[in-house]
Formats: C-alpha cells, structure tokens, sequence
C-alpha cells in the first residue's frame, strides 16, 4: 500500500496544475474562490458589524475612512481565507483520524 502512496505522490510533485492565474495556484485556491464567489451576501451579523463600523468612520475625511474601510475588508478576506483552509485541513485531518 505505501508503495501506491509514493507512486501517487510521486504523480502529483510530477504533474503540477496550472491555473494560470497567479493569485489562484492552488486547488486550496481555487475551492476558496468557488466559496466565496458562491455566497453574495454576507450574514445579517456581518451587516451590521460593517454598519457600526460605518457608524465610526463617517466622521473621517473620505480618503481615511476609505482607506480604514479598505483595510477591515483585507484583513476580514484573510481571516475568512485562512478559516476556510485550516477547515478543510481539520476536516482531512479528522477524516484520517476516524479510519
């Protein structure tokens, strides 16, 4: 059996997907992006979380408040990236752990 491990493994490093997209390398990547581009919009939670912080910036000048809004959106599309890996990670990790 560990033999037909190797042989795959050895099939995948050989036989490297590309996507061509350089922001989208991975198969990790590209079941992100599907998950994303799958749900529009977000949670009533995450609404009014952007409303109360809106509630915040409206007293900025607009390049501020654009640039504060800009960065909660980067840091909250990393958060949900790195949430969705590290759950499909746990997930495989669980299934291994089950058998």
């Amino acid at each position: 059996m560990q033999t037909l491990l190797q042989l795959l493994k050895r099939c995948a490093e050989d036989h490297t997907i590309d996507t061509g997209d350089p922001d989208c390398q991975t198969v990790l990547d590209q079941l992100y992006r599907a998950y994303a581009e799958s749900h529009e919009n977000d949670p009533p939670g995450i609404q009014e979380g952007f409303k109360e912080l809106e509630n915040y910036l409206e007293v900025l000048p607009l390049d501020d408040n654009n640039e504060v809004f800009n960065l909660c959106c980067r840091i909250c599309v990393a958060y949900e990236h790195k949430a969705f890996v590290d759950g499909l990670k746990y997930g495989f990790q669980l299934m291994k752990e089950l058998k």
